[in-house]
């Protein structure tokens, strides 16, 4: 048995299948938007609890515990001078520097793209300049 086309599908190309190449992991912060290349997130988790760290510098929200690991985590809306309203739950950016793993508190869900979008963060420099000693 034959299989023909119906008529009307004689102009539609058939699309290329494939999966879009992930580069970056954007998300915003009172407004702005920032990327963070993709082979830096470990991962996404929910968070509800970031325990404050005596005597951390301003942009240190505290530390988070996953996994039997202490995390801190980084507030980058004080790092720019964003004003945020912080939700009580909100988004944990996992990122692995490759020298240390820290995490970024959102909001939102971050989103993953093909493209960047908004300020490019550089992970290996943004975690040398404001790692807890």
């Amino acid at each position: 048995m034959n299989h023909r086309e119906p008529e009307y599908m004689a102009n539609v190309k058939p699309r290329k299948s494939g999966i879009p190449q992930l580069n970056a992991c954007t998300f915003n912060v009172g407004g702005r938007t920032f990327s963070i290349p993709l082979q830096y997130v470990k991962e996404i988790t929910e968070v509800s609890e970031i325990f404050p760290l005596p005597l951390a510098p301003p942009y240190v929200d505290g530390i988070v515990h996953l996994r039997g690991l202490a995390i801190p985590v980084i507030n980058i809306g004080k790092i720019k001078n964003i004003m945020e309203e912080q939700k009580k739950v909100r988004q944990l950016i996992i990122l692995d520097s490759e020298s240390d793993i820290f995490g970024i508190a959102v909001n939102e869900m971050p989103d993953l793209n093909a493209e960047f979008l908004g300020e490019l963060i550089n992970v290996k420099n943004f975690y040398n300049q404001y790692r807890i000693a």
